[in-house]
């Protein structure tokens, strides 16, 4: 099975040293989906006043195959 790394990125850089082993690309951008989810659930200020969450995940040559991003915005229009 092929190993995929779920690099974070929320204003400091956390890279994925171990992976996770998958079956697919499909399954990783699932697998990051949760996490990012899972993430933010324990981190919920992250993503505060214009804050993002992103997470990369790469295969094992390094080549990034996707990116999630979360991000929180005011419209224009609204004062917070």
């Amino acid at each position: 099975m092929p190993r995929y790394f779920f690099d974070i990125d929320n204003r400091e850089h956390y890279v994925d040293e171990e992976g996770t082993e998958l079956a697919g690309t499909d399954d990783a951008r699932v697998q990051a989906v949760i996490f990012a989810g899972d993430y933010l659930r324990e981190n919920p200020g992250l993503v505060r006043d214009g804050g993002r969450l992103d997470i990369a995940v790469r295969d094992h040559l390094g080549t990034i195959l996707l990116n999630v991003a979360v991000t929180t915005s005011v419209p224009a229009d609204r004062t917070p």
